[in-house]
């Protein structure tokens, strides 16, 4: 296990350089597009902005760490590394299956108030296409701060501008 934690300490130390940033936001931006659409379709996603700011900008601080930085390092961070270890195919596809069945997961486990968004088909094929592409990014880039960043941006626009579970 040491390897795949070095492996994720470094991806955490490399900051892509200008040009990879704009390929990263050309594959982000339609994968947005595409979320958008599921969420829209499933009706967990429509406009409902929080007027609270002071409230929003602690949100937004917290969403960071969880779920953003928590599950990529757990995710795209050490799995990823841990599974290529033996098959980088294989290792990519057993990363994005548990994170997509993390979500179920935490719903099923723990109940959070947005149990019942973390178990609709719509909800899972949009987490299934975001964690295909962070995948891609993290592997891309050498650096964990394209998919800990969109993840974090991802969230905060759903819970602070469309209809996300907001506490």
């Amino acid at each position: 296990m040491v390897v795949p934690i070095k492996q994720t300490w470094r991806a955490l130390k490399v900051w892509p350089a200008a040009g990879r940033w704009k390929a990263i936001a050309a594959l982000a931006l339609p994968t947005m597009a595409i979320i958008a659409l599921a969420g829209y379709l499933g009706g967990w996603l429509y406009l409902d902005p929080v007027t609270d700011l002071p409230s929003a900008l602690i949100a937004a601080l917290i969403l960071f760490f969880v779920p953003a930085l928590a599950e990529e390092l757990v995710f795209r961070g050490v799995l990823l590394s841990w599974f290529a270890r033996f098959s980088q195919r294989l290792g990519n596809w057993l990363s994005i299956l548990l994170f997509v069945l993390w979500h179920p997961v935490q719903a099923l486990a723990f109940g959070p108030p947005w149990a019942a968004i973390f178990l609709q088909p719509s909800f899972l094929f949009a987490t299934f296409i975001l964690a295909i592409v962070l995948t891609h990014i993290r592997i891309a880039s050498q650096s964990l701060w394209p998919v800990i960043l969109i993840h974090w941006l991802l969230v905060v626009l759903w819970k602070l501008l469309f209809g996300g579970p907001f506490y």
